[in-house]
């Protein structure tokens, strides 16, 4: 089997309670981890998760059936 050799952290860990020295102690390379936008083990940032707005329909009616 291979060994992993852990990168450094980069700037954006910083502050995060899953470090250890200059490593993670989590992912092997931190860095591939924020290419994407945030990194999904930190502990820093907060998750701005917002509910989708209701549609609020008024002054609806029934329409009447024509015979």
């Amino acid at each position: 089997m291979e060994k992993h050799v852990k990168q450094p952290i980069v700037d954006q860990c910083l502050g995060c309670a899953n470090i250890e020295g200059e490593f993670c102690k989590i992912w092997v390379s931190p860095a591939t981890k924020w290419r994407m936008g945030t990194c999904p083990s930190a502990t820093h940032i907060k998750a701005d998760i917002t509910a989708p707005e209701q549609k609020v329909r008024v002054g609806q009616q029934k329409q009447k059936k024509k015979v």
